[in-house]
């Protein structure tokens, strides 16, 4: 009876061994195949497994593989977020006026001026009053670019409120409406003017020598020391634009090659006209807008640039020289 118990016992204990064992081994089995299953229900289209999403790699996973070298190094902080952090100087300003107390800049204007293709080629001009400032800027106080003397003009471009925008040669300036005027002219005209208003202040002498000798050659006399009207008027044009005009108003007047003006409102920029009382004895340049440059006896001149009010109303007639044709002289 003991050695049946006994058998008993020790068959109860084989098999709780047996048991024991054999759960480890299936667990161990079971650790080192789950990696090979993954793999096969991938590549077996097991409709159990789902694959991950480009969304559910990891960061790291994903800068590993997609960002390039440069972005390995840290990052520059962004003028947005330096601006976003607290500084203790804009809380203090909070409130304040914060303008600059500065004279006033203009900007560099975007525009590129086109000259004429010609120096005959007709174009509108801002013509100088009386001496007034160009500026960088439509207002007083802008900088001072230039100034430009009585008579004296630049190309005109377009209005801004009170002031004209014209082109200063490197730039656009401003200069006052209310010192200048706008009219039509050309380059070639423009030196003839411009001769003449070197010449400002110039004293008049009747007789003066001519710049043109009786047969229209340079005359080894002239001095440009001292001028009468009809002298002057050669001297603009011949200096200015090679054009070889008359000694004398009469000649002027009557063989200068060009248009006849017969009418005072016919007048252009850089026409010359004759004034007299029934008689021609006088005759004055022309510069638009009511302006003459000229000089005349009373108070012995001298070369200026005028108003028309006292000749005006005794014109009688008026040139447009042919600016083509230079040896004209007679």
């Amino acid at each position: 009876m003991k050695k049946m118990r006994f058998l008993c016992l020790t068959i109860i204990i084989l098999l709780a061994f047996s048991a024991f064992f054999y759960g480890c081994e299936s667990a161990v089995l079971s650790d080192e195949s789950e990696p090979f299953d993954d793999l096969h229900s991938v590549v077996d289209g097991d409709p159990s497994f789902s694959a991950p999403t480009v969304e559910e790699e990891t960061p790291l996973l994903s800068q590993t593989r997609e960002a390039p070298i440069e972005d390995a190094s840290p990052a520059e902080p962004s003028p947005e977020a330096e601006i976003e952090e607290s500084d203790p100087r804009l809380e203090e300003s909070e409130g304040k006026d914060s303008t600059p107390d500065v004279q006033p800049t203009a900007a560099e204007p975007a525009y590129r001026y086109i000259e004429p293709t010609t120096d005959l080629e007709r174009y509108l001009a801002a013509c100088a009053k009386t001496a007034v400032n160009v500026r960088k800027g439509a207002g007083t106080g802008y900088a001072i670019l230039k100034t430009l003397t009585a008579g004296d003009s630049l190309p005109y471009l377009w209005r801004e409120g009170e002031w004209i925008a014209v082109w200063t040669g490197e730039r656009v300036g401003y200069l006052s409406s209310a010192y200048a005027y706008v009219t039509q002219t050309n380059q070639r005209i423009e030196r003839v003017i411009r001769a003449g208003l070197q010449k400002i202040g110039t004293p008049y002498l009747w007789g003066a020598p001519r710049i043109l000798d009786e047969n229209g050659n340079r005359s080894p006399y002239f001095t440009g020391a001292s001028f009468d009207c009809s002298s002057f008027v050669q001297y603009c044009y011949f200096v200015g634009a090679g054009i070889k005009l008359g000694n004398y108003t009469g000649s002027q007047a009557d063989h200068t090659v060009g248009v006849r003006i017969d009418d005072y409102a016919d007048l252009r920029r850089g026409d010359f006209y004759f004034t007299g009382s029934g008689s021609i004895s006088h005759v004055v340049i022309y510069l638009g807008y009511g302006y003459l440059l000229q000089t005349f006896s009373a108070n012995g001149g001298p070369v200026s640039v005028t108003t028309d009010g006292r000749w005006k109303g005794k014109f009688i007639s008026g040139r447009r020289p042919d600016l083509t044709i230079v040896d004209q002289f007679r």
